[in-house]
C-alpha cells in the first residue's frame, strides 16, 4: 500500500506545471490600473525607426518614435524618461536595448528590455554609441575663449 501510495505521490509531483521561468529580456516593473502585470517578452520591430513592445499578463506596452503607447492607443505620460539604443540587421531583424521609466494614463513601470538576441558585435556598438551620446552631453566646463581647458 505504501508503495502504491508513493508512486501515486510521485505521479502527483510529475504532473504538475513547471514553475515559470524569468525572462531575461525584460525585467522590471508594470502596474496597469494599479494592478501588477506580469511579463511575459519583449519583441524589438522597425518601420521608419527602431521600436519595441513589451508584453505582459494584461496586454502590450509600445515604446517608438519617443513615445509609449497601450494596446494600440497612445499613452499621455507626465513622466517619460528613457535611455536606449537599438539597430536594424542586414536581414531586416532589429534589437532594442534600454530602460523606460514612465507614468502615464493608467500604465506605469520601470523597465530594463534587451530584446533581438544582441550580439556581442551588437551590445558593444550600443555601448560605444551610449558612451559618445553620455561625453557629448557633458558642457564644457571651461568657457570659450577664457584660456582654461
Amino acid at each position: 500500500m505504501r508503495a502504491a501510495l508513493a508512486v501515486l505521490g510521485l505521479a502527483g509531483a510529475c504532473s504538475k506545471p513547471a514553475p515559470k521561468a524569468a525572462n531575461a529580456d525584460v525585467t522590471g516593473t508594470l502596474t496597469v490600473d494599479g494592478a501588477p502585470a506580469e511579463l511575459v517578452a519583449c519583441r524589438p520591430g522597425h518601420a521608419e525607426h527602431v521600436f519595441v513592445e513589451v508584453d505582459s499578463t494584461r496586454g502590450t506596452l509600445r515604446f517608438g518614435e519617443g513615445k509609449l503607447a497601450w494596446n494600440g492607443s497612445a499613452l499621455a505620460c507626465s513622466k517619460l524618461d528613457r535611455s536606449w539604443g537599438g539597430g536594424i540587421r542586414r536581414d531586416g531583424s532589429a534589437y532594442f536595448r534600454g530602460t523606460l521609466a514612465f507614468r502615464c494614463d493608467r500604465v506605469s513601470g520601470e523597465l530594463s528590455l534587451d530584446c533581438g538576441a544582441i550580439t556581442p558585435g551588437e551590445g558593444a556598438e550600443l555601448a560605444t554609441n551610449r558612451a559618445a551620446a553620455g561625453s557629448a552631453a557633458q558642457p564644457d566646463p571651461a568657457p570659450p575663449g577664457s584660456g582654461l581647458r
